[in-house]
């Protein structure tokens, strides 16, 4: 019993849900921006590649036969498509890969030129060829030796192959330049899904060519080339969905990590200021989250500003660091000290015991995120050192070891 996944409507399915997939990612930038020649590029590749499979599933070539009253018209159709699709690809790594400039211009415009005389070429042959027993699964092989038909076949194949070879090269070229990560993880799904291409080409070339010499390698052409050229569309599929929605979902996680991070920092300040008002704008989900819970931070620290203290951190971080602590963690131990003395301070304003409010505080540093989740990441894993350092710090400025951190 032979692989028969060609069979199978839901083979086709899958690189058509993802094509759509990927439409679907891409539409909102489309509807923004459609003067943009990279999103029309891919707008009509993966416009194409939809259809492509949406068509492929024999029952639907029997369907488009019946439906235009021509036999094997459902052949003209999907390789016109497929043909185009081709070019598409080429269109959209050129106008990817290249600076807008009169040479990319030229160069996209000798593609569309080929593809579409191609395309005229595919027309012309299928008119002239004798074509009227419907093949649906192995026309390739069964119309290999008809005249016409068999030139509507090979044009179709080596228009694939050609733009499979030059993909690949320019591809090849590309990603040596290429910086971005997500981009870079595109552009290697696209080297992948090529090289099957050229599988499938070879499979079906050498099952024409079987044809010919009177051989019988159908099964090459029937069975194992449509897994190859399915694996083929499904990779070019991932790697528009890679390349769009791979920093998205990066950077959605990484909002999701920061507002993780930030909760106990977070917590400790709603006992000094209320939750921030919520944020308006075109801001929303977790971005809007983090907003609102570094708002909160914020207005706290403002609060606490005054009687915060740069050489008291100084001092706690030195002595974190003595007793074995790396330095992002005795950072935010020494701030987790120093904003329990600024609490302390505010919460009782007319504490005799409280720090000298003529000495040298300064302002909690607008520091990066890194430094507010130092601190952050104090509160949650180092609370025994946090109280260690914080009576040390008291009874080295002399206010006894009362902890001054509840309110007066």
């Amino acid at each position: 019993m032979r692989w028969d996944i060609a069979g199978s409507w839901i083979s086709y399915a899958v690189p058509a849900v993802l094509f759509a997939v990927a439409f679907v990612i891409k539409l909102p930038l489309l509807r923004r921006a459609w003067q943009d020649p990279i999103l029309r590029a891919t707008a009509v590749l993966l416009g194409l590649g939809t259809l492509v499979f949406v068509s492929l599933p024999p029952a639907n070539l029997h369907r488009i036969n019946v439906l235009t009253g021509v036999p094997n018209f459902a052949a003209l159709w999907v390789c016109s498509l497929a043909t185009a699709y081709c070019g598409a690809c080429l269109w959209l790594i050129i106008t990817w890969r290249e600076p807008p400039s009169a040479a990319r211009r030229r160069r996209t415009r000798q593609v569309g030129m080929a593809y579409a005389a191609v395309v005229a070429g595919l027309c012309v042959t299928f008119l002239l060829a004798d074509r009227d027993v419907e093949r649906l699964r192995d026309l390739d092989t069964y119309y290999a030796g008809t005249p016409w038909m068999r030139e509507f076949i090979l044009l179709y194949v080596v228009a694939h192959l050609a733009s499979a070879l030059v993909a690949a090269g320019l591809l090849r070229a590309w990603y040596r330049e290429v910086a971005d990560t997500w981009l870079r993880r595109a552009v290697i799904f696209l080297q992948e899904a090529y090289a099957l291409g050229l599988f499938f080409d070879f499979a079906k070339l050498v099952a024409i060519g079987g044809r010919w010499s009177g051989r019988n390698w159908d099964w090459l052409s029937t069975y194992a080339a449509p897994p190859f050229g399915i694996a083929e569309a499904a990779l070019v599929a991932v790697a528009f969905i890679v390349g769009q929605a791979g920093p998205v979902l990066a950077e959605r996680r990484r909002l999701v990590r920061d507002h993780r991070r930030l909760k106990p920092l977070w917590q400790t300040m709603l006992t000094i200021t209320p939750p921030a008002a919520p944020a308006t704008g075109r801001v929303s989900g977790a971005a809007l989250r983090l907003e609102l819970r570094r708002a909160t931070i914020n207005d706290g620290l403002l609060k606490l500003g005054p009687y915060l203290s740069a050489s008291r951190r100084e001092r706690i971080r030195s002595a974190a660091t003595e007793a074995g602590y790396p330095e992002s963690v005795a950072r935010g131990i020494a701030g987790a000290v120093d904003l329990r003395f600024a609490a302390a301070a505010l919460h009782a304003p007319d504490d005799p015991e409280r720090p000298d409010p003529d000495a040298e505080f300064t302002a909690f540093p607008c520091a990066p995120d890194s430094e507010l989740e130092n601190v952050s990441h104090a509160l949650r894993n180092h609370e025994a050192a946090i109280e260690r350092f914080h009576r040390q710090a008291l009874a080295a400025e002399g206010l006894g070891v009362r902890d001054l951190s509840a309110p007066a």
